[in-house]
């Protein structure tokens, strides 16, 4: 069994909105307007948070290698031509062909949530080696997404 810690975000006193936290934040925010639950059951894959995190790091990563200048290069009739990188083909040819090679799959929803993290490294010193360091990005983590959260109250 597994316990979950969340904190309140936003909403309305009716239907609150929570996100979860690990111990770090809970000790931070003193355990005000947190709820604690015991989860059973399978193991849960990749989250909705680590979902929505894999696609703000490819934009994040998508406009990196555009301004870099690394562009992709497609071959259309016997031509090359460089195309400007976007997040559906950053998710696409780069981190799920890292994730095929290292755990057999493309689908993101078949992630255990320690091999997004795993993908993660690997695409990041990936793209750090191949662009001389000029593309490289933390992956968005759940604090920034409470920090956003509670910004817009």
């Amino acid at each position: 069994m597994a316990r979950v810690i969340f904190i309140r975000v936003g909403g309305s006193d009716e239907l609150p909105h929570y996100a979860p936290l690990d111990a770090d934040d809970v000790k931070a925010c003193n355990g005000q307007n947190t709820i604690v639950a015991d989860v059973k059951g399978e193991r849960a894959k990749r989250t909705t948070l680590q979902n929505r995190a894999m696609q703000k790091y490819w934009r994040i990563i998508c406009k990196l290698l555009n301004d870099s200048g690394w562009t992709k290069k497609k071959y259309y009739e016997v031509k090359e031509v460089d195309i400007d990188w976007t997040p559906d083909s950053v998710g696409d040819d780069i981190w799920r062909g890292i994730q095929e090679a290292m755990y057999g799959h493309r689908s993101t929803s078949k992630l255990e949530p320690y091999q997004v993290t795993e993908v993660h490294k690997t695409m990041d010193r990936h793209l750090s080696n191949t662009c001389g360091g000029e593309v490289s990005a933390e992956f968005p983590n759940e604090r920034d997404y409470i920090e956003q959260q509670l910004r817009k109250q």
